[in-house]
């Protein structure tokens, strides 16, 4: 069986600064999907979007008010 693979797909995931939606959103771009990061916390959300375009250069972060 060959390795799932979600390249030239887009995924928006929110809560994307701990638990599961960092770990889906590291995941999903390791697998060639462009992530759409969503959270509340502008600092936290700008270190994984950093850590995350080491991988994928087309991360986007989009910070939520509250």
């Amino acid at each position: 069986m060959s390795e799932l693979r979600f390249d030239g797909k887009v995924a928006i995931i929110t809560g994307a600064t701990g638990g599961i939606g960092e770990a889906t959103a590291r995941l999903l771009a390791a697998k060639g999907s462009q992530v759409i990061l969503l959270a509340r916390d502008a600092e936290r959300l700008g270190k994984v979007a950093d850590d995350i375009r080491l991988i994928r250069e087309n991360t986007r972060a989009l910070v939520g008010l509250h």
